[in-house]
């Protein structure tokens, strides 16, 4: 997966649960705060690729948006992050 703003690319392998997770564990900036009940804060542009959520958000992302805080890649992604 690749952090395009970062200019970081690593790979998912599990280790961590949700793109979030893994963007605090590489030091990529991205707002959040949804773990203090605002949602939507973790919205990012997904430029390529496909995520699965879990959970399911209870509203989607935006159109050409990934929910960092409860996904994960199915594929290569690239984010704007």
């Amino acid at each position: 997966m690749v952090f395009s703003r970062s200019g970081l690319s690593v790979p998912f392998d599990g280790q961590v649960p949700t793109l979030l997770e893994l963007a605090e564990a590489c030091a990529v900036p991205v707002r959040w705060s949804c773990r203090t009940g605002v949602c939507h804060t973790c919205a990012v542009p997904l430029l390529s690729g496909e995520v699965r959520y879990s959970p399911v958000p209870l509203q989607p992302a935006g159109s050409g948006e990934v929910l960092l805080c409860c996904a994960a890649p199915t594929e290569d992604i690239v984010i704007d992050a």
